[in-house]
């Protein structure tokens, strides 16, 4: 009962803790998986490798061989008719007939600064239907610009792009030609790849490779994402008056797309870490809770098998999640839980079982 209440509590912790924040992602287990389940792990996420996101290209020559190139058309392509002319038909960037609205509202207040002036009216605040019509007037000049502005937006984006591109290619085609040897220097033999993680000097080595490359990867794809988010923000930013009333438009993200498997993982997990440990807690479907918690244990373990060298240790996990079978075995749900009483609905009294009979 102990140990059921032990765990519970600290599932409850882990999922309101991740509720609170808010900034869960599971990218971190599933994209450093090993291990033979590895592949699986990955396919869930967008973009593993951040291939996506930096433009990144595989091409093969006549021999066969991968190689690496980086090319920005695809994203130039979202960009441009992608999200450009999306924005332009959802806000109504350059709109005739926002104008004309705008122009009937501008001239209406113009008609009621001149008759408070003409009547001296001293409750109107001529001041204050001035500056209101200075809006108006400003709001039109932005809607007949929005077009240009629009496409100075696009270009300065697209050099921003060509740059950063043009500054990191040579390091880019090098860190993806060079991946395969994430887990190992090039040896002669079969066991090339496992030498360099079974000799603890070397494998010192890979892990800190492993996480300057990490690192390196990290600032590459944070500083790609902030072009796509300024560039994002400052077509938004184009709306004025009722456009600006509509939900800001989202630009679509090949590399983290907003229905992804992983973005359903990263919704559930918290939730699943809650509820489990409340049902733990109190003792209610704890075997049915027992099972889940520990089928959810397995998964992050198999992100990181202990019996493969290199991994990141797990041990910890496999022994809650042993504890979890015990506690699926047993009726430790019966004993200062809720389960007490749903055993009960089951069981017929033999008083009124034998009253019955007779």
């Amino acid at each position: 009962m102990l140990l059921r209440i032990v765990i519970g509590f600290h599932f409850y912790k882990e999922g309101t803790a991740k509720l609170k924040s808010g900034t869960f992602s599971s990218a971190g287990f599933l994209s450093g998986a090993k291990g033979p389940m590895a592949p699986l792990f990955k396919q869930m996420l967008d973009d593993p490798d951040g291939k996506k996101k930096l433009c990144i290209v595989e091409e093969f020559d006549e021999n066969g061989n991968i190689f690496y190139s980086v090319d920005t058309e695809l994203t130039q392509l979202i960009w441009d008719v992608g999200f450009a002319d999306e924005a332009t038909d959802y806000y109504g960037f350059g709109s005739k007939e926002d104008q004309i609205e705008l122009a009937k509202q501008r001239e209406q207040l113009k008609k009621k600064i001149i008759t408070a002036r003409e009547a001296e009216d001293k409750t109107v605040d001529i001041r204050a239907l001035e500056a209101a019509r200075a809006k108006i007037e400003q709001d039109i000049l932005k809607i007949r610009e929005q077009p240009r502005r629009l496409q100075d937006i696009l270009e300065e984006h697209q050099i921003q792009l060509e740059d950063w591109v043009a500054a990191n290619e040579i390091e880019l085609v090098s860190h993806f030609s060079t991946s395969e040897r994430l887990d190992g220097f090039q040896r002669d033999g079969e066991n090339k790849q496992l030498a360099a993680v079974y000799v603890d000097s070397l494998r010192d080595q890979v892990d800190s490779i492993r996480s300057d490359r990490y690192k390196k990867l990290s600032g590459w794809t944070s500083e790609v994402t902030g072009i796509w988010d300024s560039y994002e923000n400052q077509v938004n930013g184009l709306a004025v008056n009722k456009q600006a009333e509509k939900a800001p438009l989202k630009i679509h993200r090949p590399f983290d797309q907003e229905y992804s498997f992983s973005k359903w993982v990263d919704a559930v997990i918290p939730w699943f870490d809650t509820i489990i440990g409340g049902l733990l807690i109190v003792g209610l479907f704890s075997r049915l809770a027992s099972l889940a918690a520990a089928s959810f244990l397995f998964s992050v373990v198999m992100t990181q098998p202990p019996w493969i060298p290199g991994t990141t240790p797990t041990y910890f996990y496999v022994i809650e999640l042993v504890a979890l079978l015990v506690i699926a075995t047993t009726s430790a749900g019966r004993f200062g839980g809720l389960d007490y009483f749903v055993s009960l609905i089951g069981t017929k009294s033999p008083q009124l079982e034998t009253e019955r009979q007779a």
